[in-house]
């Protein structure tokens, strides 16, 4: 969901977007709110036009390109913090009934974009935090991101009631139980255009290199409709995941479909408040491992320099 943050690791990372984990659950900025919090008008981001949203952080937090100022500014910094009724990662619910307080803050420089995700369960253990790093590189009529993003989750963490000693058991056992993990070293790389009106299709890879062979395709397409001046916008998304081994290994294949709508309110050139709900169709990999399907809303705030 627009899976979070960042202005550039801030429309998929404050994005990767949005409400939950996976690619697309984070609060994603569109170019007219990085405009106004940069106070360069009309001038088109560098980079990214529009939604940047194709960057997108392994971990699920959503991240844009980063915003410069044209000619003058060379960095910028974003924090959001946000609620969120589960917290979805690749469609695997690791709070159960409960919700999750998110916080997100990164930096650009140029384009490289950097960043810091936290999550604690509101009435459950749920602990994680996510450290970002990816650079853009723009080809023209594409985008190519390449990143890295190292995935903590202290010891006592809980993941859908399952302790990790249990996950483990049953998987040593042959079962396919979604395994946690204290820690993951991620490589992801996102693919996407951001050349087409009012929306930004992407492709994103994550490789888990503490769960070989696991890894993560998703398809993901992302939208941005005007409702009022410059000020309020409805920004739909909608992705489809495909498990390679990384939440189970009893099958390569559909995890799950993911959509929702997120509404943006710029509040000023700096403070813009979001809010959204998000629904997530648990396919073949999410079943075999005992995941439903999900619904959620999240609701936050965003500071952008």
């Amino acid at each position: 969901m627009k899976k979070t943050l960042f202005t550039a690791l801030a429309i998929l990372a404050l994005a990767p977007l949005a409400g939950a984990h996976g690619i697309a659950q984070n609060h994603r900025e569109t170019q007219t709110e990085v405009n106004q919090a940069l106070d360069t008008g009309t001038q088109p981001l560098t980079g990214h036009e529009g939604h940047a949203h194709a960057q997108t952080s392994p971990s699920g937090k959503n991240f844009k390109a980063p915003a410069m100022e044209t000619e003058t500014r060379i960095w910028g910094a974003t924090i959001a913090t946000e609620w969120a009724s589960r917290h979805i990662h690749y469609g695997v619910n690791e709070t159960g009934n409960g919700g999750v307080y998110i916080t997100e803050a990164g930096v650009w420089i140029g384009d490289f974009t950097a960043s810091v995700w936290s999550g604690f369960g509101t009435s459950n253990s749920f602990q994680e935090w996510d450290f970002t790093a990816g650079y853009n590189f723009d080809l023209g009529a594409v985008f190519l991101i390449p990143g890295y993003n190292l995935r903590y989750l202290p010891e006592g963490t809980s993941e859908v009631e399952s302790p990790e000693g249990e996950a483990h058991e049953e998987e040593e056992e042959g079962h396919a139980d979604h395994a946690h993990k204290t820690y993951g070293n991620e490589l992801f790389v996102v693919l996407g255009t951001n050349k087409i009106p009012y929306v930004t299709p992407s492709t994103a890879f994550i490789w888990d290199l503490n769960n070989t062979p696991g890894a993560f395709l998703e398809f993901r397409l992302d939208g941005e409709i005007p409702i009022y001046k410059e000020i309020v916008t409805l920004e739909p998304y909608a992705l489809l995941g495909v498990n390679l081994g990384y939440n189970t290994r009893s099958y390569y294949g559909w995890n799950s479909f993911q959509f929702g709508l997120e509404a943006n309110w710029q509040i000023n050139k700096i403070i813009s408040a979001f809010a959204g709900i998000n629904y997530s169709l648990a396919m073949t990999a999410l079943q075999d491992i005992d995941q439903g399907n999900e619904v959620w809303i999240n609701v936050g705030l965003s500071f952008t320099y």
